[in-house]
């Protein structure tokens, strides 16, 4: 089998190529926590930081093992719920960035530069379409099996 990589939207001829992009959720799942752990360390290690700083890297350390449990059960045995549920999850977390920036709030996540949460954005964006790639694969493993 050639292991390189196929866009998330190719269509899927095979069982082997339904397999590896069914490995693209766990690739967002594993880019999604590096984004949580770099947006904590910002935050811990930063010279703003505020006094609610504590609730935020609760709640970034709570979304990362919730995000590595994900991707475990993803490797394992793949599955069509993870994949939508990472899409829901990372559409949800740029929508909100997104109406924070409409109304003016600061970022989502407080004590982040500015360029951290672009960083940010842009990485769950690619989620999205990591999680979508292993949607489209998960269902087509269904298919050839």
């Amino acid at each position: 089998m050639n292991h390189r990589f196929f866009s998330p939207f190719a269509m899927i001829e095979s069982r082997e190529q339904a397999m590896l992009m069914a490995r693209y959720s766990v690739a967002g799942f594993g880019l999604w926590g590096v984004v949580l752990l770099m947006q904590a360390g910002l935050i811990w290690w930063g010279p703003e930081r505020a006094d609610s700083a504590g609730s935020t890297l609760g709640f970034l350390v709570f979304q990362f093992i919730a995000v590595t449990v994900a991707g475990l059960f993803q490797t394992h045995k793949p599955n069509r719920i993870l994949p939508v549920f990472g899409v829901a999850w990372n559409l949800f977390e740029l929508s909100s960035l997104m109406v924070g920036l409409m109304v003016g709030m600061p970022m989502a996540v407080s004590g982040l530069p500015a360029w951290a949460a672009a960083l940010s954005s842009g990485a769950v964006l690619v989620c999205v379409i990591l999680h979508i790639g292993g949607l489209r694969g998960t269902v087509a493993l269904s298919r050839f099996s």
